[in-house]
């Protein structure tokens, strides 16, 4: 449908994932895409595969989320090449395990700082680009587990509770600006970072590879049977296309879960 062409879209932690399943997403209809990472390698790689298939409309930029001067850079050069910034989307993130005994003070940190804190620094970088350019949209990617509880998580789960509420901040602070920001809450998705925490189960219990535990974390998803495989990037890419979209156009400030109905079951 090309509905995104003319359309510039930062997406920051756009090198694996989520973010790069959005990446592409946005490129297929139309948009010109800047991926933002910490990682120059992966950053690099993301570009060349998908400049492959869409030439001169993908840029890769150093967007550590932890550093707010690299942000305000980044955005200088996306500006400088395509004179406009329509769409964010903040899917940079970690996990790091541990409760609040077993963690240290410094994956706290961490993980607070990425997850949270980076996403307030790319608004906070974005967004006065974008009200000059007269409105645009903004999608953060939380998880199922702001609204849900797990064991042994409680950074990844504050850092994405946090922001979920930040997301009713900004849209309340920045509507008058016509900017509308809302958040995605995925559920069990096949991703990097899925794999790393099935890796460490793995590594403690050999009962199961890392493809049969991710198969059977996806199939706690009551649609899992019914679609026979597990939630992908592009699957949660959909709802933020629709989201960044003018489909969307009265819609902010609001929470969309995209978990295959894990969220409505009772864990009994």
């Amino acid at each position: 449908m090309q509905e995104f062409n003319g359309r510039v879209a930062v997406v920051t932690g756009g090198g694996s994932g989520i973010g790069l399943g959005a990446a592409e997403a946005l490129l297929i209809e139309g948009a010109r895409v800047a991926l933002l990472g910490h990682d120059s390698n992966q950053i690099a790689s993301a570009v060349e595969k998908l400049a492959s298939r869409y030439p001169d409309r993908v840029w890769g930029f150093d967007g550590d989320v932890r550093n707010l001067a690299k942000l305000e850079a980044a955005v200088k050069d996306v500006m400088h090449r395509a004179g406009r910034i329509d769409h964010l989307v903040c899917a940079a993130g970690i996990q790091v395990p541990g409760t609040a005994v077993s963690a240290s003070e410094a994956d706290w940190l961490r993980v607070i700082d990425t997850n949270l804190s980076g996403a307030f620094r790319a608004c906070k970088a974005v967004l006065p680009t974008m009200t000059a350019g007269g409105g645009g949209s903004v999608v953060l990617v939380s998880s199922i587990q702001a609204l849900r509880g797990k064991p042994n998580g409680v950074a990844y789960i504050a850092a994405k509770g946090g922001l979920n509420a930040m997301t009713r901040a900004m849209a309340l602070d920045h509507a008058k600006d016509g900017i509308r920001i809302n958040v995605v809450c995925p559920g069990v998705v096949d991703t990097p970072m899925l794999r790393e925490a099935a890796a460490r189960v793995v590594s403690s219990d050999v009962s199961d590879s890392i493809d049969t535990l991710v198969q059977r974390w996806a199939s706690a998803q009551p649609l899992a049977a019914a679609i026979e495989k597990p939630c992908g990037p592009a699957d949660v890419a959909q709802m933020i296309l629709f989201l960044l979209s003018s489909r969307a156009a009265y819609v902010t400030g609001s929470e969309f879960m995209v978990d295959g109905g894990l969220g409505a079951k009772l864990a009994l």
